[in-house]
């Protein structure tokens, strides 16, 4: 996958800093087909998150993170990463099981 832009913004608890990466061809296939097998809603642009921003305790979003905040640690982390393509081993199928906001539920499913 090819590295677009590491991004920080109030999106959502699991996007609050993140690598978007290219929807080249073989990705944006694969992930339709993950797709169609579970059934699930129109995909959301790819990408690699690397902060959730959850409260440990609660798995409620912390409010002390805002606009601002984000944007610099995403320009830290920018910095840091000098990759411009990844590849991502042992993916796996997730299940939240209905425990869509607490990611200590979550269960694989199956190895690929």
């Amino acid at each position: 996958m090819a590295k677009i832009a590491v991004t920080g913004a109030v999106i959502t608890p699991f996007r609050a800093v993140f690598i978007g990466v290219e929807n080249g061809p073989e990705l944006r296939e694969f992930r339709q087909r993950l797709r169609d097998i579970v059934g699930a809603p129109p995909l959301i642009p790819p990408h690699i998150s690397l902060l959730y921003t959850l409260n440990r305790a609660s798995q409620a979003p912390r409010p002390d993170f805002d606009a601002e905040r984000l944007k610099a640690i995403a320009a830290r982390c920018a910095e840091a990463i000098d990759d411009a393509h990844f590849t991502l081993g042992r993916p796996v199928v997730n299940s939240a099981g209905g425990g869509e906001d607490d990611v200590r539920s979550w269960n694989v499913i199956r190895s690929l």
